[in-house]
């Protein structure tokens, strides 16, 4: 399926799945599945991407990863491979934010952990399904993608990132933020380079914290040493 936006792929999907339960007589299935969507807010499953990185950094492949696991859940889809328990335990949510701590990784860091995806979308979304539908683990790559001009050509090239930086990680959790694991890079993307200043996180050192709490009173002070001027 194709969208301009996440929005569009959300309705696209969700119309999708909803004719599908339909047409199986499966209200129920559907029912539940309205429900765990929920989780999302009132802006639909593309409100919490675009609230945190942007409308112009698009999310259609993230909300297709989303809709994603639930037709597999109702047997709408299947995947190149499902993991084991031990691959499983391996993806634990509190063991992810340890592993990612506050460092960039790439692409094939991930696989050359985890092994392959069970389900790649666009390119850039790696999808690992446990075998006991346990809940989807996504890692989410993003690439800028900056512009140059070409002198002499009149056209601009884009040098494509062959092993992209993972931006975020998802986990499953109750809400979406309990369940977002942001990188280094994650963590520019949403704040800009000085988010360490005012969301240092509870595992930021003494000394860190100490820092940051001075910059801010700075900030507090004299305004015009904000530091997202």
């Amino acid at each position: 399926m194709w969208a301009t936006d996440g929005r569009a792929m959300d309705t696209l999907c969700w119309m999708r799945l909803r004719d599908l339960c339909f047409l199986d007589d499966r209200d129920t299935e559907r029912d539940q599945t309205v429900e765990l969507l929920r989780r999302y807010g009132k802006l639909g499953v593309s409100g919490p991407f675009t609230t945190i990185f942007g409308k112009e950094r698009t999310c259609t492949a993230e909300v297709a990863s989303v809709h994603a696991e639930h037709f597999h859940r109702l047997g709408y889809l299947t995947v190149d491979r499902h993991l084991s328990p031990n691959e499983s335990a391996a993806l634990d949510g509190s063991q992810l934010r340890e592993w990612v701590g506050k460092r960039d990784l790439r692409r094939s860091e991930v696989e050359a952990t985890f092994g392959p995806p069970s389900l790649v979308i666009a390119h850039r979304i790696l999808c690992y399904t446990p075998a006991d539908a346990s809940g989807w683990v996504f890692f989410d790559c993003w690439d800028e993608q900056p512009r140059r001009y070409v002198p002499g050509e009149g056209t601009y090239t884009a040098d494509r990132e062959t092993d992209p930086l993972v931006r975020s990680v998802r986990v499953p959790a109750a809400d979406f933020e309990d369940g977002l694991i942001l990188t280094l890079y994650g963590r520019v993307l949403r704040w800009g380079p000085e988010w360490w200043i005012h969301h240092p996180g509870d595992d930021a050192t003494d000394e860190a914290q100490a820092i940051a709490a001075q910059l801010r009173h700075i900030e507090q002070v004299d305004p015009s040493q904000r530091s997202d001027r």
